[in-house]
């Protein structure tokens, strides 16, 4: 693995999140990195119609006008090639200890992986992944999907096409989930 480490994140106006969310989630990255050489962090923006270097975040324009979490299928397009390999992280997402870790769980870059959905077992989920250089497996994605937006979520079009090569939750148990479902709420962080 290359030493600087590359780091995608979307913003999509409009949602839930903003730019600060971003900056957010970028200031903790770079709070809880231990190593000497910086992560590359990427944000593609749909409000910016260049390249605009922040320091240790650089933005970059998202050229879809695919709404909500369909504008994610950018990052199986064949332009995202130049910034592989990466993990993506979802701007929803808490760093609580530094995210280096994760990068040396990837023991073959070449392998994708993906959260396994926290309440539907052997499923996919997409909210953290590792998108490898020249896969097979994205290339299919990209292919299958056309620009057609099937059903409400983006997760369950990929579970049609992707299969992992391993989930998250079989390289770490650092993983959790706070969103409540059927009751289950996590309520502290273990």
């Amino acid at each position: 693995m290359n030493n600087q480490k590359t780091i995608v994140l979307v913003l999509r106006s409009g949602g839930d999140f903003s730019l600060q969310d971003v900056l957010l989630l970028t200031q903790k990255i770079k709070d809880k990195w231990e190593a000497e050489t910086r992560p590359r962090i990427i944000c593609l923006y749909d409000k910016v119609s260049q390249v605009y270097d922040l320091g240790e975040l650089q933005l970059i324009p998202l050229n879809t006008e695919l709404p909500g979490t369909w504008s994610r299928m950018i990052l199986y397009s064949p332009k995202m090639e130049q910034y592989k390999p990466f993990l993506y992280i979802d701007l929803d997402t808490v760093i609580v200890n530094t995210i280096e870790r994760l990068f040396e769980l990837i023991t073959d870059e070449k392998k994708v992986v993906t959260l396994e959905d926290f309440w539907q077992k052997g499923k996919l989920a997409t909210g953290l992944m590792w998108f490898p250089a020249q896969s097979k497996k994205i290339d299919t994605v990209w292919k299958s999907w056309k620009g057609k937006m099937t059903g409400n979520r983006m997760d369950y079009f990929l579970r049609k096409y992707l299969k992992p090569d391993l989930y998250w939750q079989q390289l770490t148990n650092t993983i959790y989930d706070f969103k409540p479902s059927k009751g289950n709420e996590l309520k502290s962080i273990p």
